[in-house]
């Protein structure tokens, strides 16, 4: 009985720290734009704006984004494709409120995208990369 004990306690203390495990990830975005609240003159609905850098802090559930000293907290999941789907494969989503960033945790690229329906000002997209820290 001890050793049935024994060996469910570390498989117990295994899968806990496999979810708690944490990986650091410096990122900056390529490309970023947002729409425009009209129409230009010339006709364009897109505007670039600044790319930035911030770090993610990231464990299977949850995605810690720090920019500018602040930290936002996001809920992350598998993606999983649907059977007519191709990909993509070794990806995770995350979302915090109107804000969501879909990440390919093997290649390291991410797209992030601000999504307010209140608000065509606040429709943003971006992609970008991330490398480790101390890689």
């Amino acid at each position: 009985m001890r050793v049935v004990a024994g060996i469910a306690l570390a498989l117990l203390s295994a899968t806990l720290a496999h979810g708690q495990s944490k990986r650091a990830l410096l990122c900056s975005e390529d490309v970023a734009m947002r729409l425009k609240a009209q129409t230009a003159v010339d006709g364009s609905l897109v505007e670039a704006i600044p790319a930035r850098r911030f770090s993610f802090v990231w464990n299977d559930e949850f995605l810690n984004v720090i920019s500018a000293g602040k930290t936002d907290f996001y809920e992350c999941s598998n993606i999983k494709p649907r059977l007519n789907e191709g990909g993509p494969r070794n990806s995770i989503k995350c979302q915090n409120g109107i804000y969501f960033i879909a990440m390919d945790v093997a290649k390291l690229t991410f797209i992030r995208a601000t999504l307010n329906p209140q608000s065509r000002a606040d429709v943003e997209v971006a992609y970008g990369a991330c490398k480790t820290i101390g890689s």
